[in-house]
């Protein structure tokens, strides 16, 4: 969900990757989520995140997919589009933080989960701030295993996936927030019915809403 934002001073690249829409989000299944209408809804999220981040005036968002409809959807959102390497979710992150570098000389980067439908920018924008000072920095997601955000100077390795949040704790990079105080829109990742309907209670980006509120009607 976008709220306006100061541009950050520093040259930062967020990169975002998603897999074919086809194959995306599987365990998002349920009564509530038409199986035939799940690639919309990965495509809403995906809307949602970039349009946040865009609020947070990055200097680059590069997003890294093999699917024709997200690339073209990213470009409309003014996305530098990167070929996924096809090696899986680590390897396409870090060839988009390559392909950032070489447009600008990047300061940091920021890897992104591509399905935070309730993402606002301001939590995007206090987590960045809390991690400037630190070498690299993630915050976990709602659960505590796994990561939403990893973010640190150029040459950041990421490992996401089961059990990244021990990953990249075990790399170095400082965990924010450990409480799990802050930033709950930033924590909720949607891979589940139950990460969706926490998403909602939270406040859905528009693009989510529309495709839900369509599900609703078609309910009805």
């Amino acid at each position: 969900m976008a709220e306006s934002a100061p541009p950050r001073t520093e040259p930062l690249a967020v990169v975002l990757a998603v897999k074919e829409l086809a194959h995306a989000k599987s365990r998002l299944t349920g009564r509530d989520v038409p199986p035939h209408e799940r690639p919309a809804l990965v495509a809403a999220m995906f809307a949602d995140t970039v349009e946040a981040v865009r609020a947070a005036g990055p200097a680059v968002i590069a997003v890294v997919s093999p699917d024709p409809a997200l690339r073209s959807r990213a470009a409309e959102l003014g996305a530098l589009i990167v070929d996924d390497p096809g090696d899986g979710l680590n390897p396409a992150l870090v060839a988009g933080a390559a392909a950032a570098y070489a447009r600008l000389p990047i300061a940091r980067v920021a890897f992104l989960q591509a399905d935070l439908p309730a993402l606002r920018t301001d939590s995007l924008v206090g987590a960045l701030s809390a991690a400037a000072p630190h070498r690299a920095a993630f915050v976990a997601d709602r659960d505590g295993t796994g990561t939403v955000l990893l973010t640190g100077a150029p040459g950041l390795t990421p490992a996401f996936g089961a059990g990244s949040a021990t990953a990249h704790r075990d790399s170095g990079a400082v965990e924010l927030d450990r409480a799990a105080r802050r930033w709950p829109d930033l924590r909720t990742d949607v891979d589940t019915v139950a990460d969706l309907a926490q998403a909602r209670r939270l406040g859905l980006g528009q693009h989510t809403a529309h495709e839900v509120r369509r599900w609703d009607r078609m309910e009805r």
